[in-house]
């Protein structure tokens, strides 16, 4: 998502302090999902929409201090920010031409109170061919730039993502496609059963420090007090796919990392559609926006972000 929408996976809802207390969080997740339901996370570029009361028009804004978004990135100013042969130009073009040339949109974006508060915005995803839209959400508040305060220092809060409100707002613009919705094809509690049976004799071939090979039962580890060394998803990968070694010290973070994308497998498979890779659902109480991906994207300390599956998980 754009540096706007505060997308997590389950580890940071909040700081872990055990693996018992990971299990409850992913429990609750489930229960979520079985109340009400999921949404698909389509992958692409994500286009964030504000009205600009200076220019009179739709601007897209990325969130940053920069005068570039301040101002807002309009149709004339588009091509002294970005390379009219880049994805992003094209993406911000498409989104901005498909507003402009939409007759009630501007009287939409009145309707839900954008033109009034400019720090209201749609968020629009760009994936393949179509155009998305994942909800409608004000920026928060930071040291250079005015919004909603945030004592969890988000950068954006979620006003309406509801089916109601986005089949209303197709009503109007009419370009936009519907994420689509999936519901568990069984009992959350049911579900949980089966993953925590998984985890259970989940067996990795991990390499030691001496460089020889190490199964590495999950079980055994579950119910130890570890150190919480934190390690990146970068090195998480690097360990499972044997590149690095596994010591006690990052033993707690790998842990979490591999029974996330268990749990993430189980709660994808377990839907009512198949081959989905991943999805997202809000959970009211901690007020997140909680990602389920079926692999990590990887960062790369020499490039930007980098999108590479690291090996599923895989039991030995």
């Amino acid at each position: 998502m754009s540096k706007l929408i505060d997308i997590k996976h389950p580890f940071q809802i909040k700081d872990v302090s055990s693996i018992n207390e990971y299990l409850f969080i992913l429990k609750n997740i489930l229960r979520i999902a079985s109340h009400k339901g999921v949404k698909e996370k389509p992958s692409g570029v994500n286009i964030p929409v504000r009205w600009s009361q200076e220019k009179n028009d739709f601007v897209v804004d990325f969130g940053s201090n920069k005068s570039r978004d301040i101002t807002g990135i309009h149709l004339d100013n588009l091509i002294f920010y970005y390379d009219n042969k880049t994805e992003i130009f094209n993406s911000i073009n498409h989104v901005l031409n498909k507003l402009k040339n939409c007759s009630n949109s501007a009287s939409l974006f009145e309707n839900y109170k954008l033109k009034k508060n400019e720090n209201r915005f749609f968020n629009f995803i760009i994936s393949e061919n179509k155009i998305f839209l994942t909800g409608l959400y004000n920026r928060c508040q930071n040291s250079k730039r005015s919004g909603l305060y945030s004592n969890k220092n988000k950068k954006s809060v979620l006003i309406d993502n509801s089916m109601d409100f986005l089949s209303s707002v197709q009503e109007i613009l009419t370009f936009i496609d519907l994420q689509k919705t999936f519901k568990l094809n069984k009992s959350h509690k049911s579900i949980y059963l089966e993953f925590l049976e998984k985890l259970d004799n989940e067996n990795v071939l991990l390499k030691e420090k001496s460089g020889l090979q190490k199964s590495f039962f999950l079980k055994n580890y579950v119910y130890k007090d570890l150190e919480k060394t934190k390690i990146s998803i970068s090195q998480y990968d690097n360990i499972l796919n044997q590149k690095v070694s596994i010591n006690n010290d990052l033993s707690f973070w790998f842990l979490i990392y591999h029974i996330t994308l268990l749990f993430n497998h189980e709660l994808l498979k377990s839907l009512n559609e198949s081959k989905i890779e991943g999805v997202t659902l809000y959970d009211n109480i901690s007020d997140e926006l909680i990602k389920i991906v079926s692999k990590f994207n990887i960062k790369n300390p020499d490039k930007e972000i980098i999108l590479k599956a690291p090996l599923m998980p895989v039991s030995f």
